[in-house]
């Protein structure tokens, strides 16, 4: 594995950018859940025929 030095900044970039967005969404984590069960349960209601 290499070393963060080793990597382009373009690396550097795309793995900082990573975490900004796991941060984002841990700390935003009940709206997430939320928002993701929402838009969920369009596709897994069970219809009755």
């Amino acid at each position: 594995m290499r070393k963060l030095k080793d990597l382009s900044l373009n690396e550097k970039l795309m793995i900082s950018f990573v975490i900004i967005l796991l941060l984002g969404i841990a700390v935003k984590w009940n709206g997430v859940k939320e928002g993701f069960f929402k838009g969920w349960s369009k596709y897994s209601e069970q219809t009755d025929k």
